[in-house]
């Protein structure tokens, strides 16, 4: 038969019981925290990333910021103050050459011109008139001048016959200075004559230049308003995309204002801007390289704005494809403008721990422990940073954004 357990027993046994318990709550607890520290103070390998230091050539270069834009793009402004009247194509139409992208009210302009075309025709009655005035009355004083010529010759010889006569005495000496005195007085008439001609020859001349000079002006004026009213026929001029357009019928556009813009969105270009503290490392003509997502295209610098403006400089890039597939209007993209060739050079892989020339606190991996240490770059491409001092080839380095580890020597790598 059962027999009954003491008193004694049993609170050994709970005791017991109880001791197990707590010993396997205590060994919980211990690995809760050992893995909460080990988890807090490590780093899994696959949330960083690594570099390698090598050698190798690293091409300095220097950073800038790029839009891609058309290749060429035109924009249509308005020759004359007027109004939208009709609309013909849409923008992201595709319009050729010579086709009809909007009509403006034109009458103003060709009421302005028939009134040009009337004072031109005046201008031109008015300068033939002072001609044929000039001409005719230079031709009386000519006709004048001849006439006196001939009196003059009548007189002198008068004159030689009076000389005559008093040789032989059948003259008389008041009769020979009465003869000199005319022959005299019609000598300086001539000369008052062909004065007079010379004068109005020359009176006529600029005469004829100021109506000539105003005539030409007017001409200028009149071609001119020919050509805006042919602009103001809002056309393409050339095949392009129609990428914007005032589309807003009954609108008034002031005279200078954008109507439309065409844009070759087949061939690219990269308008890029760069600190003015780098002005004086970047000319026309150098190499760079051009960073889409991961492609990299290559180009060179083409214009370069001599203006600073919000302490950027302004330049254009020139690629070698500018057809590429990935190229869009507007698209943001990195551009590297290449100054120098540093050859065999200790390099690591560049990413955004990197900020410029200068000391750095790097973590340098060895085995699972990744130890933190004093490195000093140099300049960088857009690939690659130069190490001065502090590493060693072979060695690999975290690249990653280590900021928050910042108050730690050691991490573990998981």
């Amino acid at each position: 038969m059962d027999k009954k357990l003491s008193p004694e027993f049993i609170r050994k046994r709970r005791n017991r019981r109880i001791i197990n318990i707590a010993l396997i709550v205590a060994i919980i607890v211990a690995v809760f925290v050992v893995l909460t520290s080990v988890l807090r103070s490590g780093i899994s390998r696959n949330d960083v990333y690594t570099s390698v230091v090598d050698r190798g050539s690293v091409e300095i270069s220097i950073a800038a910021a790029g839009k891609i834009v058309p290749l060429s793009e035109e924009v249509i402004v308005s020759p004359v103050s007027t109004k939208v009247l009709e609309v013909y194509k849409k923008a992201g139409e595709v319009v050729d050459s010579g086709e009809t992208i909007l009509r403006l009210d034109l009458a103003t302009i060709s009421a302005d011109i028939e009134n040009q075309r009337d004072e031109l025709a005046m201008k031109r009655y008015k300068l033939e008139q002072q001609r044929q005035a000039s001409e005719s009355k230079l031709s009386d004083l000519a006709m004048q001048i001849n006439i006196d010529e001939m009196r003059i010759k009548r007189m002198e010889v008068l004159l030689r016959n009076e000389r005559y006569l008093d040789s032989i005495g059948a003259g008389t000496s008041d009769k020979i200075l009465q003869a000199e005195l005319d022959y005299d007085v019609e000598l300086l008439k001539l000369q008052q004559l062909r004065l007079k001609y010379d004068n109005e020859s020359r009176n006529a001349v600029s005469e004829e230049k100021v109506l000539e000079l105003d005539y030409s002006i007017a001409l200028k004026n009149a071609n001119l308003n020919e050509k805006r009213l042919s602009e103001a026929r809002v056309r393409s001029p050339r095949r392009a995309t129609l990428t914007m357009v005032n589309d807003q019928i009954g609108s008034q556009v002031a005279e200078g204002s954008q109507l439309a813009i065409v844009s070759d969105l087949n061939h690219y270009k990269v308008d890029a801007e760069i600190s003015d503290s780098y002005g004086s490392r970047i000319s026309s003509g150098q190499q760079v390289i051009v960073k889409i997502s991961d492609v990299e295209l290559s180009g060179v610098v083409g214009n370069i704005v001599p203006s600073v403006k919000d302490g950027l400089i302004n330049f254009t890039v020139s690629l070698s494809d500018n057809a590429h597939p990935l190229l869009r209007s507007g698209l943001k993209t990195d551009v590297y403008v290449i100054n120098s060739i540093e050859a065999d050079a200790l390099r690591i892989s560049r990413r955004s721990y990197y900020s410029g020339a200068g000391e750095y606190d790097l973590w340098v991996v060895d085995g699972d422990i990744a130890r933190k240490r004093k490195v000093i770059l140099g300049e960088s491409s857009y690939g690659h940073v130069v190490v001065k001092e502090g590493l060693k080839e072979g060695e690999t380095v975290i690249i990653s954004d280590m900021t928050r580890y910042y108050e730690k020597n050691t991490i573990r790598l998981k």
